[in-house]
């Protein structure tokens, strides 16, 4: 007689037999719980659902139309609940929250990744939840902030190729060719620090190339408030050349935007894409958040990233498909590897500084 019949019986009730047999059971794995420290905490704590903040765009529809299933699947049908929204407005949610956190890790830029480090918020990931480590290219693994690149975007110009020729330089958009035409940025600085490195100072030399600038002040256009603006302005013609992400560049033009995207020969930055695991939760629900953010930089995810937001990859395994292989706001890991990358705990510590040269000398 099987186990099943002998516990459920004819009448589909539990014969006193099989009830004994089964509380003894019962009361063996009870007792082997107890006789490995701490393992019935840990089963009892096993977390069923994470929440998770997200970017909108291709990000928050990457996740849940593929990251999430898979990673629901791979770990016992826990769940994953997307908070999606900018950085802005979701990191002051985790700092109200931070007492009783309920978002346990996220996506964010340079900035906020080193903002949440001097705020104390995030946790150090485990190496064991990053498989992929092995693979990623130099300086993916964040040891300053305990954060993971995920994804790079190449910071150079866009244009209007109705208006004008690519650009070869970035010093090319002093010509007085293009008055009122050039869209630069108060809120990302990686163009004033091009434009210091074009004329020989140090990408770091933020306050250099916005002293550069105040001499080309009549170049200046609107001044775009974010990528979609500055892609919308130079589609309509009212900018002819304006400073942008390569990534977000190329998926706004295959959107039908008239506009290209250029890395001119100084070279551009690498604006990152990054992961965070928040403090103050327990052990379970920390390991399986860094298991989760951890598979963004496995080559499926990967290769995910590119396709939906056209990152370029930090996985050395990872081979961009031909399509976008061709487009320069996409690159390979090879080339990713050659981007600048400025001094960000510095630039991050100083934007006051930044905004305030910006409104002295070009506003």
């Amino acid at each position: 007689m099987s186990a099943h019949r002998d516990w459920t019986a004819a009448s589909g009730r539990p014969t006193r037999r099989s009830f004994l047999r089964g509380l003894a059971a019962t009361a063996l794995g009870l007792a082997a719980l107890d006789r490995v420290p701490g393992l019935r905490d840990e089963v009892a704590a096993q977390p069923k659902s994470l929440t998770i903040m997200s970017w909108g765009w291709g990000y928050a529809e990457a996740l849940k139309a593929q990251l999430i299933p898979r990673f629901s699947r791979d770990h016992g049908g826990a769940s994953v609940t997307l908070e999606v929204g900018t950085n802005a407005a979701n990191y002051a949610k985790l700092l109200a929250e931070r007492s009783r956190p309920v978002i346990s890790g996220g996506t964010f830029n340079f900035l906020y990744s080193y903002r949440g480090l001097a705020d104390g918020l995030w946790e150090p990931f485990d190496p064991a939840n990053v498989p992929n480590a092995k693979n990623l290219i130099h300086g993916s693994i964040m040891a300053d902030t305990h954060g993971i690149i995920f994804g790079i975007q190449p910071y150079g110009i866009i244009y209007n190729p109705d208006r004008v020729d690519p650009p070869r330089s970035w010093l090319d958009l002093f010509n007085p060719k293009y008055k009122g035409k050039v869209g630069l940025s108060d809120g990302y600085f990686d163009g004033f620090g091009m434009t210091a490195r074009a004329l020989g100072h140090d990408v770091n030399d933020i306050a250099a190339g916005i002293k550069a600038w105040a001499q080309h002040k009549e170049n200046i256009g609107p001044w775009p408030q974010s990528p979609a603006q500055a892609q919308d302005l130079v589609d309509k013609g009212e900018l002819w050349l304006a400073w942008d992400f390569g990534g977000i560049a190329e998926g706004a033009r295959d959107s039908g935007k008239n506009i290209r995207f250029v890395i001119p020969k100084e070279g551009a930055t690498a604006v990152a894409d990054i992961v965070q695991c928040i403090k103050g939760f327990d052990p379970a629900t920390t390991r399986l958040t860094q298991q989760f953010l951890g598979s963004f930089v496995d080559d499926e995810a990967q290769l995910l990233w590119v396709k939906n937001v056209y990152d370029s990859p930090v996985s050395r395994t990872v081979k961009v498909p031909p399509d976008l292989a061709k487009r320069p706001g996409v690159l390979p890991p090879e080339k990713v590897a050659r981007l600048l990358r400025p001094d960000f705990r510095y630039v991050s510590g100083n934007i006051a500084l930044w905004k305030n040269l910006i409104n002295q000398y070009l506003k």
